[in-house]
């Protein structure tokens, strides 16, 4: 006789024992029925290994509560202790910690699944239909399912942002030789990294090349300069035609041009010194020996004779990729200002001016308006001049490194990291070391949250065939110290300003040329004052 057969004869006592007994095999039944089994296996599922308190794998299932709880009060103290933008930062900014993390990931993910497995497995009705046997494996493997999905997502986060990082930043060593020393060696005080450099400036070059170290041609030349403790910020543009522009005494250049400048007519313009320095590190190989990159080196030292400022670090911007990353984010918002064309077909005249072929197929306008631009439409924007100049592509640079800055929220990174990680590690490449990418994320938040100016190097404060260099160190001098704001004089008129002390500025250059565009037309000049960004771009 089965041990679980109702004695024969018995008494009704153990008639009902026997009754409660089956009753507790059939489905739905929350004592060791599928109900039971189908509750611990999602609590397994809710916190690892707490489905197998209630079976005889009660001991691993102490060891996983345990594990999990350990490891959330541990990511809890350190959130707490730091902040959790603070902490998100600071991991995403170390690789090792973020090996570590991906590998806890990973191995976390298997023991939980197992724990899921093992509940279900370990709590399965002994005489479970086939029915009730599919049930249980089909919301088993759906929990599971459950389980790896965010760790699938963080894996692919977490591998896509290592990958970027190897190819965008270097391994704490100048992207060119004799470049100002690494962030990261300027100060021991943790609590204030940037306690020596209460300003750094940063050039960001826009590049035409395939790849964004090669056969660069700086059409886009813009120096961001950032207070470190407050996040203020000034970009300064530099013209790509502007000519007589000084070499320093120390770059291999000045042996070709011992005078100091860069002279030889038009034909001499800043966007052709990277050329200039590559095909002299041909010629000279031994002046090179020790620069793999020539042409950056010397574009970097002449612009920075040419502010009167220390260039810190370089972000080289592959424009050709530059509308990847534009559509990684979903667009960016503008205020187009003027009709701009593109992707039109251009030609040049009988008197070598660029003109516009009104017959393009694919020619394309930008209407004034406030709108959102496709990464083809924002790189358009960002490029053409066609129809207007240089001074108001410079504009428009500025225009869009301060909308892609302000726009780039938490929210729109987290949604579609992967594919901006993506598009920034194959277009972008920075002498930012590894090392220092947490304090550099923490300026970068202070950035979004400040103001930023502009200083435009314009027609209207700028000869371009021969620049007053003098006035042109001294113009961002005065944008980087501004006067303080008077104080009313005691009792006095509020608006009546105090007499303060500042540098007799050069004099103003006599010959200030008109903006005029390739073809002719006129075009809206910009104010030659320093001006918050948005008065700009608005």
């Amino acid at each position: 006789m089965n041990d679980h057969d109702p004695p024969a004869g018995g008494s009704h006592a153990a008639r009902r024992e026997h009754e409660t007994w089956e009753a507790g095999r059939s489905p739905g039944a929350p004592g060791t029925g599928l109900g039971r089994s189908l509750g611990l296996t999602t609590l397994s599922a809710l916190l690892p290994g707490s489905g197998l308190l209630r079976t005889r794998a009660w001991v691993l299932g102490i060891f996983l509560v345990t594990l999990a709880v350990a490891s959330l009060g541990v990511l809890a103290a350190t959130v707490w202790r730091e902040g959790l933008t603070s902490t998100a930062l600071a991991t995403a900014a170390d690789e090792r910690r973020l090996r570590i993390v991906l590998g806890i990931l990973i191995a976390g993910t298997v023991l939980w699944v197992g724990a899921v497995a093992l509940t279900a497995v370990l709590t399965r009705p002994r005489r479970a239909s086939r029915g009730q046997r599919w049930a249980l494996a089909g919301f088993t493997a759906l929990l599971c399912l459950a389980v790896t999905t965010p760790a699938a997502l963080g894996t692919q986060y977490i591998t896509s942002h290592l990958s970027a990082m190897d190819k965008v930043f270097t391994q704490d060593e100048p992207l060119t030789p004799g470049s100002p020393r690494p962030t990261s060696a300027l100060g021991p005080d943790r609590l204030d990294p940037w306690a020596q450099l209460p300003r750094v400036n940063m050039l960001l070059l826009g590049s035409d090349a395939a790849e964004a170290r090669e056969g660069t041609r700086t059409d886009t030349m813009i120096v961001a300069s950032i207070d470190t403790h407050t996040g203020e910020s000034v970009l300064f543009s530099i013209p790509r035609n502007l000519q007589r522009v000084p070499i320093p005494r120390d770059n291999p250049l000045h042996e070709v041009y011992p005078s100091g400048r860069y002279d030889c007519g038009d034909q001499c313009l800043m966007n052709a010194i990277w050329t200039e320095a590559e095909l002299n590190a041909e010629e000279n190989p031994q002046l090179y020996a020790d620069d793999p990159t020539p042409g950056l080196t010397a574009t970097r030292d002449v612009l920075s004779a040419v502010l009167g400022v220390d260039i810190h670090h370089t972000v080289i911007v592959n424009l050709e990729g530059f509308s990847d990353l534009v559509d990684a984010m979903g667009g960016v918002r503008v205020t187009v200002q003027e009709p701009i064309p593109i992707n039109g077909r251009t030609y040049t005249d009988a008197n070598g001016v660029i003109q516009l072929d009104p017959e393009s197929p694919n020619l394309e306008w930008l209407e004034p308006g406030t709108q959102t631009l496709t990464g083809r439409q924002a790189l358009g924007y960002s490029r053409s001049r066609v129809t207007t100049d240089d001074f108001s592509r410079m504009r428009r640079q500025r225009c869009m490194v301060a909308a892609l800055i302000e726009q780039a929220d938490p929210m729109t990174l987290l949604q579609r990291y992967p594919q901006i990680i993506s598009a920034v590690g194959d277009n972008v490449v920075t002498d930012i070391p590894q090392s220092d990418l947490g304090v550099w994320a923490e300026l970068v938040l202070l950035v979004q949250g400040a103001s930023i100016q502009s200083l435009p190097f314009t027609p209207q404060n700028t000869d371009v065939a021969d620049p007053d260099f003098a006035q042109i160190r001294y113009d961002v001098w005065e944008a980087l110290h501004p006067a303080p704001e008077p104080a009313p004089a005691p009792g006095g008129d509020p608006q009546e300003p105090t007499a303060t002390a500042t540098p007799a500025a050069p004099q103003e250059p006599d010959d200030s040329p008109t903006v005029t565009p390739d073809d002719g037309s006129a075009t809206t000049t910009e104010s030659d004052e320093l001006s918050d960004i948005g008065a700009v771009c608005d």
